[in-house]
């Protein structure tokens, strides 16, 4: 027999297991690109003074524009596991 809120709860947990595992992607490839223009503003190869106070300033923003998004959408997947996550299994 159709089970309409299992089929809600497994949509749910999927969708949230893909926001998971794409945010830990971005995550990964924030860290190595800071990491390599790390290394090349330290090592001189890609501007001057002022150019590498801009472009880690660039950093600085983009790792904390993702990091406030990454909270916000923890928040509102909280607020939907409260709505969505609690459904009971039917055990069928």
């Amino acid at each position: 027999m159709f089970d309409g809120q299992e089929m809600i709860r497994d949509m749910f947990n999927l969708n949230k297991s893909y926001w998971l595992n794409t945010m830990e992607m971005m995550s990964a490839f924030q860290n190595q690109t800071g990491k390599m223009w790390d290394t090349l503003l330290e090592q001189g190869l890609v501007t001057q003074h002022e150019g590498k106070k801009m472009l880690q300033d660039w950093l600085n923003r983009t790792k904390q524009a993702q990091d406030q998004f990454t909270e916000t959408m923890e928040n509102n997947w909280k607020k939907a596991e409260a709505t969505f996550g609690n459904i009971p299994k039917t055990g069928k």
